[in-house]
């Protein structure tokens, strides 16, 4: 979030914490909103997609890549900024743009620079908590097939439902990164700084707006029409839904949490309910 006199305490990652000044500084929930704890969770991941997409994800039209990172990767194309000119994967700019704020995040937050193991293991069991309620809610809203679960694919002209096991994952973990700095860290920040500095919105009003509006356009960026062409407002009902709860959980427990969980809750869809 951006820095506003009326604000919560912030977080470490930039997201607000209304809780924080009732914690220690050094208590897991404070550790697990740091930089540095954020990017020992969020790096492998990053690592994992990196090498799907140049093994597991090549499909018969071309690499398969998940709707936002390529809505990324297309952004940067746009600004002339060419990975192969920086002698870098082609699609891997996305990649270092997320691992380049973490560790920008870091150094302006002048902390040691040392990893807490314990806390990025309790943040990996925190996010598969946190992903349960979320498979509760869709299959309590609606029986989504399992290709619309996860975010589209695009370039290949293939569904997630036809990828093998490990394929599926490595979208999943795509999804869970990329999606979350869409719709999170980059657009729902931005909307509180407009809303909150610009338009001097009450900080309160401010943060709930900007959960609100990018979880409507989370709603919309998924496929949300039926086999007939007409617009399943179960699906929207989930993924509207879908956009709050992970919203809610960044500006509560911080980018790395709203991305392990959003990567847990997408690897459970595609894993474990595929008949659904």
């Amino acid at each position: 979030m951006t820095k506003s006199r009326r604000g919560p305490r912030r977080g470490s990652d930039g997201g607000a914490s209304p809780v924080g000044s009732l914690r220690s500084r050094d208590s897991y929930f404070e550790r697990s909103k740091r930089p540095l704890e954020i990017l020992a969770l969020v790096a492998p991941l990053v690592v994992v997609y990196e090498v799907g997409l140049v093994s597991a994800l090549r499909g018969s039209g071309g690499v398969i890549t998940n709707a936002a990172h390529e809505g990324l990767f297309r952004f940067f194309w746009s600004f002339g900024i060419d990975a192969q000119k920086l002698s870098l994967p082609a699609l891997a700019l996305p990649a270092v743009a997320v691992l380049l704020v973490l560790v920008s995040l870091q150094i302006l937050a002048r902390r040691p620079w040392t990893v807490h193991l314990p806390t990025v293991g309790g943040m990996v069991l925190e996010s598969a908590l946190f992903a349960f309620p979320l498979l509760v809610i869709a299959q309590v809203i609606a029986r989504i097939p399992l290709p619309a679960m996860v975010a589209g694919v695009s370039d290949a002209g293939e569904t997630i439902a036809s990828l093998p096991a490990f394929s599926r994952v490595t979208m999943s973990i795509g999804a869970g990164i990329y999606e979350e700095l869409i719709f999170r860290m980059v657009l729902l920040a931005l909307l509180h700084g407009v809303l909150v500095d610009l338009l001097g919105v009450a900080e309160r009003w401010g943060v709930i707006i900007a959960v609100v509006v990018s979880a409507v356009l989370f709603a919309a960026y998924h496929p949300l029409r039926d086999a007939g062409g007409h617009i399943s407002w179960g699906a929207f009902s989930f993924f509207l839904c879908a956009g709050l709860y992970f919203g809610v959980l960044y500006v509560v427990r911080g980018f790395g949490i709203a991305v392990g969980a959003h990567t847990a809750y997408d690897i459970a869809v595609v894993l474990f309910l595929s008949d659904a």
